[in-house]
């Protein structure tokens, strides 16, 4: 069952000299403004240096001007921007995405099915996919991971289980992936992947959290190479890049790239930013030209922090290697143990940001995530060391574990896009018990659903969901009424 990934290398880091020596965005963008051009266009702070709030990235602030191309009708500049991309990245085809991964699932989804086709979720998905779900007329069917009872969090998905999906609905058309998830699980993406050819459906991976999978012999391999037939990656989730930007990949000759471009036309903005194109320019020639020595760096200091709280008692770091609900794992993700210690994953986090000023990820009740990145040097990596060693040394154990235990999927009586057709009310919350959801409820981070809209609520559902937010996890429901109120469809409650 485990990967036998590491070690095999798949990568453009290190490309040749004249790609290099082309012009960057972003020197083209300070070229326009040193040129003094006078700008009656868009934006309205017109580059002016005086509005210093803007802590000059105004400079670089530009709408759609001659020579700079259109991100919605590339024909030069973005063209081998995204060429150069897909080179990178070992892909067909590439795409720029400057409202972050969200945008690219949304755009993915939409492309690859027809309203009214069954689409195959792993239970663990962003919302952004449930989502996509709902705008795009889809009917779906789930699997459930692998699950974590004694720490509450999802392992693998299983491909045996995807076979058992696809086999009993046969109008799948879409098979949906988290891997790795915010806790670096990995899924066998190359079986799933096999499964959905031999049953006609495509695969779309929300590699979000794994844009650097791939790039260094030290990390697992991507869904990019995988079999996959489109990959989304988050570049500044863990890569040298601003927040909101990501790439859509085309790794498949089973998707038409010009359903993609016109499904990006309709959920990303009419008006790209300048700044996140040149971040993610400048971020992809940095790792084609000095990637190889900062990715290295930053997976031997993983390793050397990893392998010095491998004593830790109380405080233990999750090691997805010696578990067998997990496929493989993304060892840049710190996950923080804390079931046999004194502290909620919550109140650890608080800790290490009050005492240490050390800020995490996410927190859930009996972990923590602290997410490492290219970005992260040898000071920042002592820091956790040793507030975490402090830690261990002056926490009490724990006796006995609260588990959170997994919720079953409900029963499903609307597709969640009948839903708008309905009436729907608010009820009571700990009195809904029996009412179909006409809202989702998440836990957020990571923001997988505990209920979908149109499925049955549950008394197991209201316990669990109630037992996370009184834990100090932050539940939400779309409607923002959480936990006093939920949105149902308003009928007879006895189902």
């Amino acid at each position: 069952m485990k990967s036998k990934s590491k070690g095999i290398f798949k990568g453009k880091i290190g490309a040749d000299a004249k790609t290099q020596d082309e012009a960057t965005l972003a020197k083209l963008l300070k070229d326009h403004d040193d040129e003094g051009f006078v700008p009656f266009h868009m934006p309205g702070h017109k580059r002016n240096k005086n509005f210093e709030y803007l802590s000059g990235v105004q400079k670089m602030d530009i709408t759609e001007l001659e020579g700079f191309d259109n991100l919605h009708a590339p024909k030069d500049l973005l063209i081998e921007a995204q060429k150069r991309a897909a080179e990178f990245f070992c892909v067909k085809e590439s795409r720029y995405l400057i409202n972050g991964a969200t945008g690219g699932i949304l755009a993915a989804m939409r492309a690859m099915t027809k309203f009214g086709d069954g689409v195959l979720i792993a239970r663990n998905c962003h919302k952004s996919v449930f989502n996509g779900v709902e705008l795009c007329g889809l009917k779906p069917h789930y699997v459930m991971p692998a699950y974590f009872e004694e720490y509450g969090f999802y392992g693998s998905v299983m491909p045996e289980e995807v076979e058992k999906q696809l086999l009993l609905h046969t109008d799948i058309k879409l098979v949906v992936i988290t891997s790795p998830t915010y806790e670096g699980v990995l899924s066998d993406i190359k079986s799933i992947a096999a499964l959905c050819r031999k049953h006609n459906a495509l695969l779309l991976v929300d590699e979000a959290h794994g844009a650097h999978l791939g790039l260094c012999r030290s990390f697992e391999q991507s869904a990019r190479n995988l079999g996959a037939d489109v990959v989304v990656n988050s570049l500044h989730k863990t890569l040298p890049s601003l927040t909101q930007t990501a790439v859509l990949h085309i790794c498949s000759d089973r998707v038409s790239v010009g359903e993609i471009d016109r499904a990006l036309s309709v959920f990303e903005s009419s008006s790209p930013s300048y700044v996140l194109m040149s971040s993610i320019d400048e971020c992809i020639r940095y790792l084609s030209s000095d990637g190889a020595k900062t990715l290295d760096r930053w997976a031997d200091m993983v390793d050397k922090f990893r392998r010095s709280t491998a004593r830790n008692k109380r405080i233990k770091l999750f090691n997805g290697d010696r578990e067998g609900r997990v496929f493989a794992y993304d060892d840049t993700k710190l996950v923080f143990l804390t079931v046999e210690c004194a502290l909620s994953g919550i109140s650890f986090m608080r800790l290490l940001r009050k005492n240490y000023k050390i800020e995490l990820e996410m927190a859930a009740a009996n972990y923590a995530v602290a997410m490492t990145g290219a970005g992260d040097d040898l000071n920042a990596f002592l820091a956790l060391s040793g507030a975490v060693y402090e830690l261990e040394t002056s926490v009490r154990e724990r006796y006995g574990l609260v588990n959170i235990n997994n919720v079953d999927i409900p029963q499903k009586v609307f597709e969640p896009y009948q839903i708008r057709g309905l009436n729907v009310v608010f009820a009571e919350f700990d009195e809904s018990a029996g009412y179909v959801a006409a809202e989702n409820v998440w836990a957020y981070p990571p923001g997988c659903p505990l209920i979908c809209k149109g499925e049955v609520i549950t008394t197991e559902f209201l316990h669990h969901s109630l037992l996370l937010y009184q834990s100090g996890i932050e539940v939400d429901s779309e409607q923002r009424a959480f936990p006093n109120k939920i949105l149902v469809v308003a009928h007879d409650p006895s189902i």
